[in-house]
């Protein structure tokens, strides 16, 4: 078949909702202002297109701006599909085990109207009980396209008779599946950890578990999700401990090791229908009455906000979008009252503020840039925090019968373009209703994580990043609807009629660095990049869940106080 021909078939010129984001920003904007003349003129005339009657961001319009919404990572995805409003997150999934956040983080989420527990009810965790997880072996790797259904329940060895593999990969990925052995024989419970604390899992599994070099294939992305980096570049013991949020896997070859049961963790359901995008709009209400309607936790996640008024001279609390900080430095001379002084982009034009003190809560890798006066020492900490590229994308589709039908909710790709796709967390809160009808409109999430294995991470998200930036939306287009048509041919998926819209979330700069075993020092308390990077410098200091070494909300929301202390309390 012709690539015109295949690209029909697909859909490719099908005219539905096409949104594409780097770093939480629109790409591709021209396009979008030709097609708005509103938009259009309030470029040209530069000025502030939220002041504008009815402006709503790209991530929920499809209109375009730089900084263009509240939130950061944590963006809020809108589609209309079947003729309803879908949500979706574009970044921050969720609140994760909040039984161990800090006071602090807690007492935030209860100052907001948080309740985590209700999320035992509105999260249904019985939707996809009869649904289970398939594994999309793809023909470029494998030989064949296959889906193979019943991952993880169906017996291994059956399971993998049915898969695209050699007989001696089948064996020896259904052993250390199936038999308790003590692969590290001869060291103490507190040896062994340490031993996989030094060895990557790919390692562990060659030369420990005595596996098939061919056989490393099948798990090698099975880290992508959580580490944005493949089994080659983990560390056993990582994997051994962080486990699948989703429950789509699980790694082999620690059975036998004689550790203890892991603690039973909380579940992972704590998720708003547009993921912690509510966190931010929850904060955004508290901070600025009126600017997002409502009073509690419910009807906030389909209330519109009132973008008008995040930037009103007369608030005590101003929210200004579209502008990009290009400068942070201490005024020469000052009084003690203007001690900062911020240089932003905004419609075109450079425009100042000055501050008695100022919080930097970007990504940390970016301040030596943007404040060159800090300490060498200090800007040369920041710069070693190399965030984790990914890509996180929606899909519309106008029904999930094909899912349905197959009897899946997830499929692992191990080779895919997209290694992970499922149906979206099924929460339904206030007035809005998940679709738990397969004849309804769902949201499809996909990932991708651009490794580059045989790098050094850093290298890795490095080349992941510029490859990110390079892509055309249609490379990511066409190999949705692709993978999508190949996987689910079987359900009935017709890629051209069920897709009604697309989102790519492209985080060029994703997960915080979080330090690698394999790769870094083992470094003292002080000597940790990221304590040196957040070091307050005169009346600037530095937040970030880069600056806590940890891509999670509440490790934010820690460094967001620790900073605002440390200027409140004049101490570095």
């Amino acid at each position: 078949m012709s690539e015109n021909k295949r690209n029909q078939e697909l859909g490719m010129h099908c005219a539905i909702t096409r949104r594409d984001f780097l770093n939480g920003v629109a790409v591709g904007a021209g396009g979008l202002l030709a097609a708005d003349p509103l938009l259009a003129t309030l470029v040209a005339e530069e000025t502030a297109p939220e002041k504008a009657a009815g402006y709503y961001p790209p991530a929920l319009t499809g209109m375009s701006g730089n900084h263009d919404d509240f939130g950061g990572h944590a963006k809020r995805n809108e589609f209309q599909a079947g003729g309803r409003t879908l949500l979706s997150y574009g970044g921050t999934q969720s609140i994760e085990s909040p039984g161990n956040y800090s006071d602090v983080a807690n007492d935030l989420l209860a100052e907001l109207g948080i309740q985590t527990e209700r999320f035992y009810k509105a999260y249904d965790q019985k939707l996809y009980d009869k649904l289970g997880t398939a594994a999309f072996f793809d023909k470029e790797k494998f030989g064949v396209d296959r889906l193979v259904i019943g991952m993880n329940v169906t017996p291994w060895p059956e399971f993998l008779a049915q898969a695209p593999l050699s007989d001696t990969v089948r064996r020896d990925i259904a052993r250390v599946y199936t038999e308790r052995v003590d692969y590290l024989p001869g060291l103490s419970k507190e040896e062994k950890l340490a031993k996989l604390g030094k060895i990557s899992y790919a390692e562990y599994l060659l030369k420990h578990c005595k596996l098939a070099p061919e056989a490393l294939s099948f798990f090698q992305t099975f880290t992508h999700d959580l580490f944005c980096l493949g089994i080659d570049a983990v560390s056993a013991r990582a994997c051994y401990e962080a486990g699948d949020d989703y429950r789509s896997f699980t790694y082999p070859g620690f059975d036998g090791l004689e550790f203890p049961e892991h603690e039973k963790e909380e579940p992972y359901i704590f998720h708003f229908p547009d993921g912690n995008a509510t966190v931010a709009r929850l904060l955004v209400r508290a901070l600025i009455p009126g600017a997002v309607p409502g009073e509690t936790m419910d009807d906030v996640v389909t209330a519109r906000a009132d973008y008008s008024k995040l930037d009103k001279a007369d608030s005590a609390l101003r929210i200004r979008l579209n502008s990009t900080v290009v400068h942070v430095q201490h005024e020469r001379g000052a009084k003690a009252e203007k001690e900062v002084e911020v240089a932003y982009v905004r419609g075109g034009n450079l425009a100042t503020v000055q501050a008695k003190k100022c919080v930097l809560a970007c990504y940390n890798g970016m301040i030596p840039y943007l404040c060159p006066e800090l300490p060498e020492k200090q800007k040369e900490a920041l710069a070693y925090l190399v965030k984790a590229p990914l890509v996180y994308t929606h899909v519309a589709l106008r029904n999930w019968t094909s899912f349905h039908k197959l009897g899946v909710h997830q499929v692992v790709a191990p080779a895919g373009y997209h290694t992970y796709t499922a149906l979206d967390f099924p929460v339904s809160l206030g007035q809005y209703r998940f679709p738990s009808n397969p004849e309804e409109p769902m949201v499809l999430f996909m990932l991708r994580t651009p490794c580059r294995p045989g790098l050094p991470p850093r290298d890795q998200h490095r080349a992941g990043r510029m490859e990110l930036m390079q892509t055309p939306f249609t490379t990511f287009e066409r190999n949705i609807r692709d993978q999508l048509a190949r996987m689910l041919r079987g359900g009935g998926f017709d890629a051209a009629r069920d897709i009604e819209g697309i989102t790519v979330n492209r985080w060029a700069h994703g997960y915080a660095f979080t330090p690698n075993a394999l790769f870094d020092p083992d470094w003292k308390e002080e000597e940790k990049p990221w304590v040196i990077g957040r070091k307050r410098f005169g009346s600037i200091a530095i937040a970030n869940s880069d600056a806590g070494a940890d891509a999670y909300t509440n490790v934010a929301i820690d460094q967001a106080h620790r900073a605002a202390a440390e200027l409140a309390e004049g101490r570095s």
